[in-house]
Order: C-alpha cells, then structure tokens, then sequence
C-alpha cells in the first residue's frame, strides 16, 4: 500500500506538511473491554497509519482492530495485526 492508496482510499488530499487531527477507535474482540476513543496529532500517511497501529496492536491490544478517521476525509482506514504482520484496508461504513 503507498501513501497514494491511503489517500485513495479515504478521498482525502492532504497537504504533506501538516498533522491532522485523527479520531482513533480500538475494539476489543473481548466483550468484557470496552471501545478505546482517542484523537492524535498525525501524518495522513501509510507509514503514520501502520506505525500508530503496530504501536498499539500489542500485548492486550494483539487481536484487536483500530481504526483512524482523518477529518474532511471520505471513510476510515482500520488496521490488524494478521501473525506478525500489520494489515490495514478501508473500513465498511453503514449508513442507516
């Protein structure tokens, strides 16, 4: 995945130079956790995403999901950890 797929992905052009503030989620696959909500300063980049989820995806947080939602964008991206390996992909939106 490069960067320009990222941006693809979340139709969202952003400009290089700046962070943006991004709405971050962690879901637990244990029912007895509850959703984590953060926000953090961070590139709109494949690298920033993969980063803050490798960072993340550990100990207690292995099987779970993350997902980042840039502002002004069109979707979200979530990351998993599949082995050892971060695995990111656009997260389905439901509209009701």
């Amino acid at each position: 995945m490069t960067t320009t797929e990222l941006q693809k992905w979340i139709n969202f052009d952003p400009d290089g130079a700046k962070t943006h503030l991004a709405d971050i989620v962690v879901f637990s696959p244990d029912p007895n956790q509850e959703e984590i909500f953060t926000s953090e300063l961070m590139e709109a980049t494949v690298e920033s995403v993969v980063a803050t989820a490798d960072l993340t995806l550990q100990n207690e947080h292995a099987n779970s999901i993350i997902s980042f939602a840039f502002p002004e964008a069109d979707g979200a991206i979530e990351c998993y950890r599949d082995g050892g390996q971060i695995v990111c992909r656009k997260a389905q939106t439901y509209r009701f």
